[in-house]
């Protein structure tokens, strides 16, 4: 054989599964976006709510225990927002054993519906925009695809690597939190009173999770600016918030209705959409009451991830 045989050559090496494709490029978008120092302490900061959620477990598995807990753990668990939901529960039965489902489902319900549906939107916000607008900015694109790789899968990678991060603050703890309170249970047949409340939280995952980072990286393909992204990512929930707030002020309440009562106006704020359909997962409300904020959510993932398959297919195109 020639020494300089530069002809084409047989590859001999393994070749990974197609399936992994995806995978690789979340690894390198979960790599890149820890490099942040901000998301790093955003991330340590996102599981100090489940050390406040995990008390309640623990008080309320006390007042079982011990019934002279009973102030103690009504003047915890007030301290927690939507309480007077809380306390039409424990009115609702004398056994505080018969309310243990219901708690448990209410204090994961929370965990998701307040601290943890901000911070998402902060760690969504640092790590979404510059996940696509970069590739398209950097030129990125001309390197991905000239592989054997599809939008789809391109598109899929960068889902999950947005997935990774709101997994480990809303998922990770949530589902711990659910391990706490069976150590802390007398007996292993809470299990079978409280099968269902991981499947819950998976579910409620799956309403937190798909819909945003749907959004987040429709928003990121449309600039080549992260901070223009950014800005818009952020915009979307502080002005949907301010709209819902102001136009629900102008209605009249009647003194009977819940603190975190919906309204019609709630479907122009993404955050009380999500909390809609999140309280109805966890069994707090019905499910004819959701079904709007549940299409609104279905509407934004499809039509975002529309547009996100159009952007990212717009330079093989060109």
């Amino acid at each position: 054989m020639a020494i300089h045989d530069l002809g084409y050559r047989p590859w001999t090496g393994s070749r990974a599964s197609a399936a992994t494709r995806p995978l690789i490029i979340s690894n390198i978008g979960i790599r890149r976006a820890w490099q942040s120092r901000w998301l790093r302490r955003l991330m340590l900061f996102a599981w100090l709510p489940a050390v406040w959620f995990g008390l309640g477990f623990f008080f309320w598995e006390q007042w079982l225990l011990h019934p002279e807990w009973h102030e103690k753990v009504h003047r915890f668990l007030q301290n927690i927002p939507n309480a007077n939901q809380l306390t039409a529960i424990m009115q609702s039965s004398e056994d505080p054993t018969e309310l243990r489902h219901a708690i448990w489902a209410w204090l994961l319900q929370a965990f998701f519906r307040y601290p943890q549906g901000v911070i998402m939107v902060l760690v969504v916000g640092l790590i979404a925009p510059p996940l696509i607008s970069q590739d398209v900015r950097s030129r990125a694109f001309l390197l991905y695809f000239s592989r054997p790789l599809s939008r789809f899968e391109y598109s899929l990678g960068k889902i999950i690597t947005v997935w990774f991060y709101l997994a480990m603050i809303a998922t990770l703890p949530a589902l711990l939190l659910y391990v706490l309170g069976i150590f802390l249970s007398p007996t292993i047949d809470v299990v079978q009173a409280t099968w269902d409340l991981p499947l819950r939280i998976l579910g409620a995952s799956a309403v937190l999770m798909i819909p945003t980072a749907s959004l987040a990286l429709c928003i990121s393909s449309l600039t080549q600016e992260s901070r223009y992204a950014s800005f818009a990512w952020f915009s979307t929930w502080i002005l949907g918030w301010f709209t819902y707030g102001v136009l629900s002020s102008l209605e009249t309440y009647s003194e009977h209705q819940a603190s975190d009562h919906i309204t019609g106006w709630a479907h122009l704020s993404l955050y009380h959409t999500l909390g809609q359909v999140q309280r109805w997962v966890f069994g707090f409300a019905s499910f004819r009451d959701s079904q709007t904020s549940a299409a609104v959510l279905v509407m934004i993932t499809i039509v975002s991830i529309i547009i996100l398959m159009r952007r990212i297919g717009a330079p093989m195109r060109a």
